[in-house]
């Protein structure tokens, strides 16, 4: 098992050639191949996706919660270390869990100059409260019974139960406030209070912003511009910034780690939070409704095979409940629960009356190669067992609205806590959880047992509850755990004010971009 909150700064560097997709816009920039110059005025930033149509409340992967990360702000956020900070809100009370007063800095305005009230802050959050928005943030603000603006710099959120966790939940980049008559746009949703402001997208190539002069950070941000290179293959983007082509990325590959130790003008700074898991079509009438069908693809896969293939052997085997071993609420005995024993496989798929196994739809892209040889990895295993997986494995936004649509069978899927609280696990295991979770999949128990350790506040109840929901999630298995991750940023050694921050919070990082400098 791994410890999510172990974090890795290398001195890396090398001169390979440099991606003609990154060196389209990169070419354009202040500074030249090397790295970020001292007071550069453009950071180059090689993006590993684009984001078409950015709708900021919604889970659409890593590159735009980074988007949002520069261009947004909500009530709070996190820091570099993980805590929770003032943001939007200088200053709030917090009663019993359940009634929390914030108070709006003075003279916010939004990046087309109209003010930020308490009634932009009104509407975002019952946006995020209304399960039509397919909000990432749902699962917390579903506890929303009102929202009270007394006057134009407060607001009041009374819950209808305590829920220990809302704050870090707030603290997410998806929990950006917008301009009133911008919530519920289909998108996009580039106008923010954060420190960057829109500029420019072509699709597939490229995303520009610029400092936003009224954020409410004085010194905030450094640079006047950031470029971000879209640059999705994995190979050309790590090659960008080894040739200093861009002055950082995201996403480095694990099978660069090694390559990039050999030489000294860049840092890799990794964390291990993200994981890897399979989830399923659970409707009526899908062999994976059946919850011993699922079961048995928890008893198949090799998930040190998975490591080993599909993350470089970088990582560690995820063999039962996602929750980190340095957090009060690891069960070792739940966290290494599944090993591969295909004869017990077999013998539970025979029970779910396949004992000749059956075809399924396996989901999963190409764009990202890790969530490829995930999926080709398991279909290996799965075959085994009789159960033959036809493939489809479609770019990343396409692989998304799929996966939204419910149109697969089994589905390969990275992700992360969106705190490090174990309430995360409404995000992949309830409805509210949208893209994160099994199709289909509404259990009355793992419901119940969700919300218990939401409004428990002693530490030990809590523990006896998610002790109990794990216990139950492992016999049904409505996910199956396959291996955690780790996830790097890579960037010039002369540029300094960026922190990867630890464990699950690690996709928040864009979040410290703006305090992100040229030495």
């Amino acid at each position: 098992m791994v410890n999510t909150s172990a974090r890795m700064r290398r001195t890396v560097g090398a001169v390979v050639a440099v991606a003609a997709t990154a060196a389209s816009l990169v070419a354009c920039s202040s500074t030249d191949g090397g790295g970020a110059a001292a007071g550069s005025t453009t950071l180059r930033f090689g993006l590993d996706s684009d984001v078409p149509n950015l709708v900021t409340p919604q889970n659409q992967g890593s590159a735009s919660m980074i988007l949002n990360g520069v261009l947004h702000r909500g009530l709070v956020q996190y820091d570099k270390t993980g805590a929770i900070v003032p943001a939007l809100a200088e200053t709030w009370e917090e009663e019993a869990a359940q009634t929390f007063t914030f108070h709006l800095r003075e003279g916010l305005t939004f990046h087309d100059g109209s003010e930020l009230d308490s009634a932009d802050v009104k509407a975002s959050l019952e946006h995020m409260a209304n399960p039509d928005s397919v909000a990432k943030l749902y699962p917390a603000a579903k506890g929303i019974a009102s929202v009270e603006t007394p006057d134009a710099e407060t607001v009041v959120v009374e819950l209808s139960a305590p829920d220990a966790a809302f704050l870090s939940y707030m603290a997410d980049v998806s929990g950006a406030i917008l301009p009133s008559e911008e919530v519920g746009s289909e998108g996009p949703t580039y106008i923010g209070a954060g420190p960057y402001k829109y500029v420019s997208y072509e699709k597939g190539t490229s995303f520009v912003v610029e400092k936003f002069d009224a954020f409410y950070e004085d010194g905030q941000p450094s640079y006047d511009t950031i470029e971000f290179s879209i640059i999705p293959d994995q190979a050309a983007r790590d090659n960008a910034l080894l040739s200093g082509s861009v002055d950082m990325t995201s996403f480095v590959g694990w099978n660069s780690y090694s390559q990039v130790e050999s030489a000294g003008n860049l840092v890799l700074d990794a964390t291990e939070g993200p994981f890897m898991y399979l989830l399923f079509n659970t409707t009526e009438g899908s062999p994976f409704s059946n919850p011993k069908v699922r079961e048995a693809v928890a008893w198949a896969v090799d998930r040190q095979a998975v490591v080993d293939a599909a993350l470089g052997g970088v990582g560690a085997p995820l063999e039962g409940m996602p929750i980190p071993e340095g957090s009060d609420f690891y069960n070792a005995d739940q966290a290494n629960h599944f090993t591969k024993d295909v004869e017990k496989a077999k013998a539970l798929l025979a029970e779910a009356g396949y004992p000749n196994g059956f075809t399924a739809r396996m989901l999963s892209s190409s764009q990202y190669s890790f969530h490829q040889d995930t999926a080709i990895s398991v279909q290996n295993d799965l075959k085994a067992i009789g159960i033959e997986l036809e493939m489809n494995l479609p770019d990343w936004p396409t692989r998304l609205e799929i996966g939204a649509a419910g149109d697969y069978d089994i589905a390969v899927y990275g992700t992360v806590g969106v705190t490090n609280d174990p309430a995360f696990l409404d995000q992949i295991l309830t409805p509210a959880g949208a893209q994160n979770a099994p199709f289909g999949y509404n259990d009355a128990k793992v419901n119940e047992l969700l919300a218990s350790g939401r409004a428990e506040a002693d530490l030990d109840a809590r523990k006896a509850i998610y002790d109990e929901l794990g216990e139950y999630v492992l016999e049904t298995a409505p996910i199956v755990g396959l291996a955690w991750r780790s996830q790097a940023y890579g960037l010039s050694d002369t540029i300094s004010g960026f922190t990867n921050i630890p464990g699950f919070l690690t996709f928040n990082s864009g979040y410290t971009l703006a305090t992100t400098t040229s030495k």
